[in-house]
């Protein structure tokens, strides 16, 4: 048998050998290439050496070829599989290192009223020139059952923070996931996105006034079910969230109020239609329920305890919310490079029994945004956004207009610098300045700069 494979393994050769000289030519008459008789006479000369030399102790085994002949990846002695203790390492450090990037946005501009403006966390804080927010992530999958993400931002150079920090399921039956940890609930479509996926510097006013100065973002737990066989994506969610007391002089907290088993609970429906191959709609339905929060400092102006909690801390609210996404964008966008994305979102609250001068009154507000950006050329996106707050309008939100507009130029992937200015029309911020002021008009531009590095993994559509 060793005879017969050492013959195969020759007349294999020889015949490699003659295809490399003919530039894989077959010989004359098309037929296969031939074998000399003196090849096959060297081969089993060569065989029947090395039996009587195995067969004899002491014989001194052929020698190995050297590295210059070896073939590659066998030079010293090495194998070509990755096999071996250093092979077996070098993957469990790979399976262990998890993706690492950091995304920086600067930003220099300029508010007219700086005081008088709600801002979101992640905004510009003020005039001059800002590290508007500094995020690392780290990301990796743990196992066939968990994936973990982990966010770390500095807004404003003020210490870092955790975003988030949260684990999903993998491997669940029935179309389920599971996530848990510290998140961004997923009421509406910006509360949920990082600063770096919006597409102008500023938040929407909403976000302040009806989801938290940072969003409603914080530990909890949230379950989400696939609904199967739809001619549609459609995904539902329920969630509980430990939400924190809200900071000193910011605006009404949704949630937040009350005692720690007062969680706040979120449910949402979202749907995708793939209306054609270049048109597609995301439609969202949200509900949320928990205890408004609110509190003052050194304001006697503003009604308030000895601990500077208001009169509207520590109610039961609700709050209702739709949003839309409808973009527009050309299969072989590589010719035209032309898209158009409009996004929507409204939301409500309700707060059933607000206790003022002894009688209950309900307090019903709310406010929407509108936005449109067009991509016009590969490098060059043009968004406009208008704002209307206080419809209904109420004691802790009142009629404002706002228009705001970005140029962004994407150098890159990595990089964009965006020019944004906005336009605002309604009266200063009141838990500052609790003294009456008739409606304004207030300014605000900034020049912003975004860079990425390492590897950043893709977010919620």
């Amino acid at each position: 048998m060793l005879r017969l494979s050492l013959l195969v393994v020759v007349v294999s050769a020889a015949t490699s050998a003659r295809a490399q000289v003919d530039g894989g030519a077959p010989p004359d008459g098309g037929g296969p290439a031939d074998v000399s008789t003196e090849e096959i006479d060297k081969a089993l000369k060569n065989d029947v050496a090395a039996q009587k030399a195995k067969a004899q102790p002491g014989q001194t085994a052929p020698a190995a070829p050297d590295a210059a002949t070896a073939a590659p990846g066998m030079a010293s002695g090495q194998p070509t599989s990755g096999s071996g203790f250093g092979a077996a390492m070098g993957r469990i450090f790979t399976s262990l290192n998890p993706d690492i990037s950091a995304i920086v946005d600067f930003a220099a501009g300029w508010f007219q009223d700086d005081d008088g403006t709600i801002k979101s966390g992640d905004d510009p804080q003020s005039t001059g020139f800002k590290a508007q927010e500094i995020e690392l992530a780290l990301q990796a999958v743990v196992d066939p059952y968990f994936r973990a993400d982990i966010f770390l931002t500095i807004p404003d150079l003020q210490g870092i923070e955790v975003e988030e920090a949260f684990l999903t399921t993998t491997n669940l039956p029935a179309n389920l996931q599971i996530k848990a940890g510290i998140f961004r609930a997923g009421l509406g479509r910006q509360n949920a996105q990082h600063l770096h996926l919006q597409d102008f510097t500023r938040r929407p006013t909403l976000n302040a006034q009806l989801l938290g100065v940072d969003g409603l973002r914080a530990p909890g737990l949230e379950v989400n079910w696939l609904v199967p066989r739809l001619p549609f994506y459609l995904v539902l969610s329920g969630s509980a969230f430990s939400v924190g007391p809200a900071n000193a002089d910011v605006p009404l907290q949704t949630f937040g109020g009350g005692a720690r088993w007062d969680f706040a609970y979120v449910g949402t429906a979202r749907a995708f239609f793939p209306l054609s191959e270049t048109t597609s709609l995301y439609a969202g339905l949200n509900y949320a329920h928990g205890k408004t929060s609110q509190r003052v400092s050194a304001n006697d102006a503003l009604p308030s305890t000895v601990d500077g909690l208001t009169l509207y801390d520590n109610y039961y609210d609700n709050l209702y919310g739709a949003d839309l996404y409808l973009k527009w964008k050309p299969a072989n966008q590589s010719r035209t490079y032309a898209s158009v994305a409009w996004q929507t979102e409204y939301f409500l609250r309700d707060i059933p029994d607000v206790v003022v001068g002894g009688s209950k009154h309900r307090q019903l507000e709310g406010g929407l945004y509108s936005q449109v950006v067009v991509q016009a050329h590969r490098r060059w996106y043009f968004g406009l956004r208008g704002e209307l707050m206080g419809i209904p309008s109420g004691d802790n939100i009142k009629r404002e207009y706002a228009g705001a507009g970005s140029i962004t130029w994407a150098l890159s992937e990595f990089s964009r610098v965006r020019l944004y200015g906005e336009l605002r029309y309604g009266p200063r911020f009141l838990p500052l300045d609790a003294t009456p002021h008739p409606a304004r008009l207030a300014a605000a531009a900034f020049l912003q700069l975004e860079a990425a590095i390492g590897a950043h993994g893709a977010h919620p559509f």
